[in-house]
Parts: structure tokens; C-alpha cells; sequence
């Protein structure tokens, strides 16, 4: 993966252009993040994803490409086939032959898809609700394929760094013993609030997140994250899903081979369609 994106990161008291810094008051940054992030889900919308990893951090496309622009730019011109036909890098819940088929690309890491997953008691504060389109909606996506409904498909990039990286290979890890969406939906369950880069995902806290897990063998899945056994699965599926056209932003939902905005209002109208 190119190391030549732009990030700008507001995280805690710090905005990082590159190797340059900002200082700004504390104040300043309270105040000013609810802002950032209102204009951030703007966009989102018409983007059809959030090319961010939180609390301020955009990443510019790294294939130096067309953004993708709702149904279109890359949208036009992504392989959705490579997402569909590959369970083992991209695991799938509900009937193989549903008639409506939701794909969610997602960073475990970035705070906006712990807001579309709905699951830690965060993301139900007032100050989130702002966000009520996007909150829970791929939770309801997972609910719908459960149930038997459509056939959801995830898709693990990890691009904002060792954490996204460990927590993505952590979840293989737990499929390995066919435990994938029980450990998605803990690790995500583990998240304490819009935070990146903060060690809530380092492996030795991974290993405290299975415990928590019906039925896993914490000896065998220790083992497994400790080798880095599915480090190169991590990898290979954002190659892969880079190499396909597709933009790499997270949260970004794509529903019967089209992408959809990143709300659950646009997801349901497009499943109904």
C-alpha cells in the first residue's frame, strides 16, 4: 500500500498535516468537532462513504483516482464480482441465492463504521444523533441476512494503521472457528468512543475481546493472532478490493451491485427497489 496519502488527523490536542503540526486549544477542539463531523457526514452522503478513519482523519483515495461519487465515478466502473465470488476473504451471512445482496466496506477502526454498526452504548448519546441515518444501519443490514431476508456481505479493509490491521485479522481469526461475525460484533462492541490509534485494538486486548466469545478456543485463537497467520488474508482483501475499482472509504455500502449512500433510509429504499 502506497505510504503517500495526505492524512489530516485531529486527535486529541494535535491536527497532523504530513510531518507538519498544528497546535490548538483544547477548547478549540471540543467545540469544533461536532462541526467537523456534521460536515464530514455531508459529504458522506453524497460520496456514498466516509473516506476517513475518525475523529477528523480523511485519507485521500490511493490510487489517486476518481473519488466515487454515489452511483457513479467509481461506482460505474468497481467489480463487484471479486466481493460476491470470494466468501473467504469477504464473509457472508444470509441464503447464497438472495435475491438482494448488501455489501458494507468497513474499517474496524474508523468511528464512523462503529456508528453504522449501532452496537456500543456511544453511539446512542444525544450528541450522536445527528448521525441517525448512518447510526445501527448496517446493524440492520446484518439483522435483515440474518433472518434469512438478503445476503450481507463485509468487507475488512484495513488502511488506518496496526489496529485496523490486528483487530481485521483478529476476526479471521475467530472464522477460523466459525466465529467471524461473533467477533465482528464484539470488536466493535469493545469500541469506548470516536478514537483511533488509541491501543483499544492491540492484540493483547483482542485476546481479552474473544474471551467474550461464546464457545471460541482462546488457546487456538491466541495462537493464531500471534503468528500473524491472517495478516496476508488482511491485506490481500483491500488489494483486492483497491485493485477492483473501488474507492478505499469506509463506511460504503453497495446494494445489488450499486452504491448506495451511507444511510439507512437509502440502503432500505434500494433494497425495496
Amino acid at each position: 500500500m502506497k505510504k503517500n496519502w495526505k492524512v489530516y488527523r485531529v486527535e486529541k490536542e494535535e491536527i497532523e498535516l504530513m510531518s507538519e503540526t498544528i497546535q490548538i486549544k483544547k477548547d478549540t477542539f471540543y467545540k469544533g468537532s461536532i462541526v467537523v463531523l456534521a460536515v464530514l457526514l455531508i459529504v458522506s452522503i453524497f460520496t456514498g462513504g466516509f473516506g476517513t478513519g475518525g475523529t477528523g482523519a480523511v485519507t485521500q483515495n490511493p490510487t489517486g483516482g476518481t473519488p466515487a461519487q454515489g452511483t457513479g465515478g467509481a461506482a460505474a466502473t468497481a467489480n463487484v464480482g471479486v466481493i460476491t465470488n470470494n466468501p473467504e476473504l469477504f464473509p457472508a451471512l444470509g441464503p447464497a441465492n438472495a435475491e438482494d445482496v448488501v455489501i458494507e466496506l468497513s474499517d474496524y477502526q474508523c468511528p464512523y463504521c462503529t456508528l453504522a454498526s449501532g452496537i456500543p452504548e456511544w453511539t446512542k448519546e444525544s450528541q450522536y444523533q445527528q448521525y441517525s441515518g448512518l447510526i445501527g444501519a448496517a446493524g440492520k443490514v446484518k439483522e435483515l441476512a440474518e433472518n434469512g431476508e438478503i445476503r450481507f456481505i463485509y468487507v475488512p479493509l484495513a488502511f488506518l494503521g496496526d489496529e485496523s490491521i490486528d483487530a481485521a485479522q483478529a476476526a479471521y481469526c475467530a472464522g477460523d472457528q466459525g466465529k467471524y461475525f461473533e467477533m465482528h460484533d464484539a470488536i466493535f462492541a469493545a469500541s469506548t468512543g470516536p478514537t483511533e490509534h488509541d491501543g483499544k485494538y492491540s492484540k493483547a486486548n483482542l485476546k481479552l475481546i474473544a474471551q467474550g466469545v461464546e464457545g471460541i478456543d482462546t488457546n487456538a485463537f491466541n495462537s493464531c493472532l500471534d503468528s500473524d497467520k491472517n495478516k496476508a488474508k488482511v491485506e490481500q482483501a483491500t488489494s483486492i478490493v483497491q485493485g477492483a475499482g473501488f474507492q478505499i472509504s469506509t463506511p460504503q455500502f453497495w446494494v445489488n451491485g450499486q452504491q448506495s449512500q451511507a444511510s439507512w433510509t437509502a440502503i432500505q429504499a434500494a433494497i425495496n427497489q
